[in-house]
């Protein structure tokens, strides 16, 4: 999150250190991971494995 307006700017995945101007207040954010542990998101699947089977197709 940026640490002047606290809008989401993004999320840590494969990167251990991240630096990103906030597109809202335009501060430049400079962000270091906590640890390598992979985050609890990461072993979620897609979207689309999350609908009923079937409901992504289209008629």
């Amino acid at each position: 999150r940026c640490g002047q307006c606290k809008k989401l700017l993004a999320r840590m995945g494969e990167y251990t250190e991240l630096q990103i101007k906030c597109s809202r207040c335009g501060t430049l954010n400079h962000v270091k991971a906590a640890s390598l542990e992979l985050s609890p998101l990461s072993d979620r699947g897609t979207a689309a494995s999350l609908l009923p089977r079937g409901a992504n197709q289209r008629y």
